[in-house]
């Protein structure tokens, strides 16, 4: 029996099945995130007031819910600043890590502007967070909105201090700047995408939030740190001055960074 032939309304074995199908991983997708959900509620217990240094990495790493807990209803105050002193300790080295591609003045510039741009980036998105954090229905404070941002900024520097070596071996074996500036960035990717990773888990596990609203946030303070690169440039390269080398997007630089480093030469020799 052709298409034509059946009555309207009825779908073929093939639709069917493609039905089935997308219905089956739309429940694994469900089962997927209850657990994680399950596994995050079995250890949203608090740290503790005695916690150090050591034990905050080792729970960012394998328990997170209790960090979070900790923000929420611990002692936030003290937890918050052994997140934002992890996270501009890990920067600080791996910055110095990317200084040492071409040593002199950039093994203390690269540092500093890594930190900057962190805490800038975090500055200018925090109350875009908040605000998308109160659209969808939780009742978090600010100062707990920007506690939990410091843990998924300490978690993405834990991450990258563990790139490190690996940066260094190719900072060292090469002068490609360009390989250098995509390693670089593959790396904070990861780190930027397990902090993001912490951050949604816990908003959707404190006020049931929904996900696509997160990931709209998400994708903003991605944006802000991939132009946040651009405008305290270089990172990668020779230094140039501790000024801002000018307006520029994030992609024009990208497409082009050879053509801006030959446009400095006269800087360069200007200061020999």
């Amino acid at each position: 029996m052709n298409d034509t032939s059946r009555p309207d309304g009825e779908i073929s074995l093939g639709q069917r099945e493609r039905l089935h199908e997308a219905e089956a991983a739309r429940r694994v997708r469900g089962k997927s995130r209850n657990c994680a959900s399950a596994a995050f509620a079995d250890d949203y217990v608090l740290l503790g007031d005695n916690a150090t240094t050591q034990t905050v990495v080792s729970a960012l790493l394998k328990h997170p819910a209790q960090v979070v807990c900790e923000l929420i209803q611990g002692n936030r105050q003290r937890l918050t600043l052994m997140l934002i002193s992890i996270a501009m300790v890990c920067m600080l080295g791996y910055g110095l890590v990317m200084g040492m591609f071409s040593g002199g003045h950039q093994l203390w510039a690269v540092p500093a502007k890594v930190c900057l741009g962190l805490l800038l980036s975090a500055v200018i998105c925090l109350p875009s967070l908040y605000i998308f954090t109160c659209l969808a229905g939780g009742d978090q404070s600010l100062s707990q909105v920007a506690s939990l941002l410091m843990a998924t900024l300490a978690l993405g520097g834990i991450l990258l201090i563990g790139f490190a070596p690996v940066a260094w071996v190719f900072s060292q074996a090469t002068n490609a700047t360009a390989f250098m500036g995509g390693i670089h960035l593959a790396f904070w990717g990861i780190g930027v995408l397990f902090g993001l990773r912490l951050l949604e888990s816990a908003l959707s596990h404190l006020s049931r939030c929904n996900p696509g609203v997160f990931r709209t946030w998400a994708t903003i303070f991605i944006l802000v740190v991939l132009q946040m690169t651009t405008t305290l440039r270089p990172l990668v390269g020779e230094y140039q001055g501790a000024r801002l080398l000018g307006k520029k997007f994030f992609l024009q630089h990208w497409s082009a960074p050879h053509k801006e480093a030959h446009s400095q030469v006269p800087y360069l020799k200007h200061r020999r």
